[in-house]
């Protein structure tokens, strides 16, 4: 009997080898550019997973335009990217911002439950910018993450080591580098950190005196490779101090500031949008979605868009669900304003495309997002237009 089943085992074994041997002739016979584009059209996960396929594969997808061109590609599938901090466990979810063609079913959402940074101490209003997302505190603590690779780093603090520090977090499409832009309450010039290996933090050149305006967490925006954040400018008349309120600019390639002039408007609030692939500065109204367009940052000229609400903003609460909905931004691709809101029960989102006046939503009730209602406010984060990357966050630092 022990003979027979050696003999079985052989067997199995022999056949085994002999799929193996068919599938490497296989792969041999792809040509490198058809695997180049079928490796490009997968999913982040498949495709990180298909690293140990060969040696070929491996650096085919690890090479940087490859993971250049997977983030293009990614970017035809946004997805908003949710992050919720529990009592026990900090989890977040992707979910997909396109229609599910099959509307009687909700469309994949993947979910993340390690590997993720601890993020409750900081700040609320930071963003997800091709693929990576930096969560900054006003102690210096900075985090870059890569939910998709499940990878985060903390980058060195600069010495000396200070207080009051907010950051920004930008990408160059030209050079397809990342930089965090650090300001300190000390007075000090702003600090520029690449990443990548070796690097280290270094002195802007030739920065204006400006501080960056820091209320309930630190609101900007990266709108092609530049960083858009609100800044105060201190100047004196006559042996008094004043401050004027602008908008400054960071263009992230060469690190060069621009100043420039807020719109004559008393209801701007502290919210930024990404409008067709410009800066976008809403207003507080009750009646409307309304926001001022930065048309041309060289002549500073700024244009003004209102689009009607899907529903009254007066009541709050959205007549359908029943839950207060906030706006959190615009799908790069179709252009509707997504709104959300979270509860004990589920999250909310709502998509309003108002050029075709439309409204489409989608409730996702899971178990996991059962949360402390009394702490909501505090644990929700959401990141909307997050794309997956394949960068690896292993040789930042």
């Amino acid at each position: 009997i022990d003979r027979g089943e050696e003999e079985a085992e052989d067997k199995e074994i022999s056949i085994q080898s002999k799929e193996d041997e068919s599938c490497r002739k296989f792969l041999v016979m792809i040509p490198l550019d058809l695997i180049h584009e079928i490796l490009l059209r997968l999913p982040a996960k498949s495709a990180a997973r298909f690293r140990c396929v060969s040696k070929l594969w491996s650096s085919i997808t690890t090479r940087p335009d490859f993971i250049r061109s997977f983030v293009s590609h990614s970017s035809t599938r946004l997805c908003l990217f949710v992050c919720v901090n529990t009592r026990d466990k900090h989890l977040s979810c992707s979910i997909p911002q396109h229609e599910n063609s099959d509307r009687s079913s909700y469309p994949h959402v993947e979910r993340y439950r390690k590997n993720a940074p601890k993020f409750d101490y900081h700040e609320r209003y930071s963003e997800s910018v091709h693929g990576l997302i930096c969560l900054g505190d006003f102690c210096g603590n900075i985090v870059v993450w890569n939910p998709t690779m499940r990878q985060h780093v903390t980058l060195p603090e600069p010495e000396p080591k200070v207080a009051c520090v907010c950051s920004f977090f930008g990408y160059d499409p030209v050079e397809d580098k990342y930089k965090v832009l650090r300001f300190s309450g000390c007075k000090q010039d702003p600090l520029v950190f690449t990443l990548g290996p070796q690097e280290s933090w270094r002195v802007t050149q030739n920065t204006p005196k400006h501080d960056p305006r820091c209320s309930w967490g630190l609101i900007y925006k990266c709108i092609n490779g530049n960083l858009y954040y609100e800044a105060s400018i201190p100047f004196g008349v006559d042996d008094s101090f004043e401050v004027e309120i602008v908008l400054m600019s960071f263009n992230v390639r060469y690190e060069k500031f621009n100043t420039i002039k807020k719109p004559a408007d008393d209801l701007l609030c502290e919210f930024f949008l990404n409008y067709e692939g410009k800066f976008a500065w809403v207003c507080r109204d009750v009646s409307c979605i309304r926001f001022w367009v930065l048309e041309d940052e060289e002549k500073q000229e700024w244009s003004l868009r209102k689009f009607l609400l899907p529903f009254p903003k007066f009541l709050v609460r959205d007549p359908i669900w029943e839950v207060s909905l906030g706006l959190r931004g615009i799908t790069h691709d179709t252009g509707e304003f997504i709104f959300t809101a979270a509860t004990s029960e589920a999250i909310y989102v709502l998509y309003y495309d108002p050029k075709r006046n439309r409204v489409r939503g989608v409730k996702y009730e899971e178990e996991i997002w059962k949360l402390n209602y009394d702490t909501l406010h505090d644990d929700v984060r959401y990141y909307p237009n997050h794309s997956e990357s394949l960068m690896s966050l292993e040789d930042v630092v």
